[in-house]
């Protein structure tokens, strides 16, 4: 008998980032998809049109979930608090205590840059300094990390937070075009993205707080801890994908 696969839970499911992920782990794990709007692919596995905003709607899809990953979000730069409080605040409080009732092993949360990029351009974070969000949608993820942190710390929940940068296809002509140094330092490719979900996915640590991007030729968000602690190996350059050095270059400069 084959051995039943680990069930994991996506919110955001219909979103572009998670329509990425159902595609990448469609194979390997038995998902549960929700999102308020409709999903353009399930892929024959079961789908909840729910509203994060309530918990008693989403709280039975936890149910036998060993892992959850928590993209479903208000995620506009400029979104307003009347979005943010229900969406970002509420509804990120609500997957961790669901998480928890359901007695589920772990919460993968997407966070984000705008948690921390209030820092001077060209200055580069660690994971270590105090977060400085750049606008209301980065102060409410800096709001999940804090409450991933409560759950991991007193709840018994493992959290890992996800500081993503810019999520963009690696050939994406937008990169060679039209993107300015300050992107590129912050890009995270869909290569990238999946090698940081599946490091999370394979880590055995209870509570991560890491940064997410490619390996750049410069980085916004330093990747120290993200490697140490999960073993995340990423394979892309910005800089070279838009042809300001070469892979030799960078090569010698390494």
């Amino acid at each position: 008998m084959e051995p039943s696969k680990q069930k994991l839970l996506i919110t955001g499911a219909a979103g572009r980032i998670g329509q990425l992920f159902v595609q990448h782990l469609k194979d390997r794990y038995d998902l549960v998809l929700t999102d308020i709007v409709d999903a353009p692919e399930t892929f024959g596995f079961p789908f909840t049109k729910a509203d994060i905003s309530s918990l008693e709607s989403i709280r039975p899809l936890f149910d036998d979930v060993h892992t959850v990953v928590h993209l479903a979000a208000d995620y506009r730069r400029e979104a307003p608090w009347e979005s943010l409080l229900p969406n970002n605040v509420i509804g990120a409080y609500n997957v961790f205590e669901a998480a928890h009732q359901a007695n589920c092993k772990r919460v993968i949360f997407a966070s984000s840059i705008n948690s921390v990029d209030g820092y001077p351009a060209g200055m580069q974070i660690h994971t270590n300094m105090p977060v400085a969000p750049l606008n209301l949608y980065g102060a409410s993820k800096a709001w999940g990390e804090a409450v991933g942190r409560f759950y991991a710390d007193f709840k018994g929940l493992s959290v890992h937070c996800l500081r993503l940068g810019w999520v963009t296809p690696h050939d994406n002509e937008f990169i060679k075009t039209k993107a300015n140094t300050v992107m590129l330092s912050m890009t995270l490719t869909h290569r990238d993205l999946l090698n940081l979900l599946d490091s999370c996915l394979a880590s055995e640590v209870h509570f991560a707080m890491v940064h997410g991007i490619s390996d750049n030729t410069f980085k916004r968000l330093d990747l120290s801890d993200t490697k140490a602690t999960l073993g995340y190996a990423p394979v892309d350059d910005s800089f070279v994908l838009a042809g300001l050095i070469t892979a030799r270059d960078k090569k010698d400069d390494d």
